[in-house]
């Protein structure tokens, strides 16, 4: 597992400028961004047959969108559970606050019951972040909706090779964590400046969502190759 060259990668592309920042620029823009989750789709593949030019061109911008869409909508279906949940009961608990309660009690097991869910749905928020990046190398090998639901194919791409999957998973999370936290309070001093600070705070927001996503492509992509190893 080479974590380093996930981060390095990129920009030893002699278009790698240009390639990131037309994948700023789709990102931002509402319905067509699906594109770019087919983007670090094709990194994904691309790293996984070791191809030796990782980072792709926008040339099949439809290719990319609807293999985006597909991951989109997957994605959609694992986290219904958490979307249910909270259209479920936060209506309950906001309803039961503004009328108030009448005891000690009833506040408390109201409390607590809202705490509980709080903890499942954060649980399982960080085991879906987990799981997702499988589902996307499976569904990058095989290009079938099937194959965003193959749940034990998926398993077996976790545990077989689980250490070096923990790596690139903490990897990307830290380093999406730290560029988010980076860009936002350099964003926000730049939103001070009119115009001119307005404009290069929103490039650098744009310009985070691509960066992280072709560290995230290769770091998969990695795992999505020592698979194909392991088949063999």
């Amino acid at each position: 597992m080479d974590v380093g060259k996930a981060f390095t990668y990129w920009y030893k592309d002699p278009k790698w400028a240009t390639k990131l920042l037309l994948g700023a620029l789709i990102s931002i823009v509402p319905i067509l961004n699906f594109a770019w989750a087919g983007y670090t789709n094709e990194i994904i593949r691309r790293v996984t047959r070791d191809d030796s030019d990782p980072l792709p061109t926008w040339d099949d911008l439809g290719k990319y969108f609807m293999q985006g869409l597909i991951l989109v909508i997957a994605g959609f279906i694992y986290a219904l559970p958490i979307l249910l949940l909270t259209l479920l009961f936060l209506p309950v608990f906001m309803r039961l606050g503004n009328e108030g309660i009448n005891s000690d009690t009833a506040g408390a097991l109201l409390s607590g019951s809202g705490f509980l869910l709080a903890c499942c749905l954060t649980l399982y928020g960080v085991l879906l972040s987990f799981f997702l990046p499988a589902m996307q190398v499976n569904y990058s090998r095989k290009e079938t909706f099937g194959a965003c639901f193959a749940i034990g194919e998926i398993t077996k791409l976790v545990t077989a090779n689980f250490g070096n999957y923990f790596i690139a998973w903490l990897a990307y999370l830290v380093f999406s964590i730290v560029v988010s936290v980076v860009v936002t309070l350099v964003v926000t001093f730049l939103l001070v400046i009119p115009c001119l600070g307005w404009i290069i705070g929103i490039l650098i927001g744009a310009l985070s969502t691509p960066i992280i996503g072709v560290v995230y492509g290769h770091l998969f992509g990695q795992i999505g190759a020592q698979q194909v190893v392991a088949e063999m």
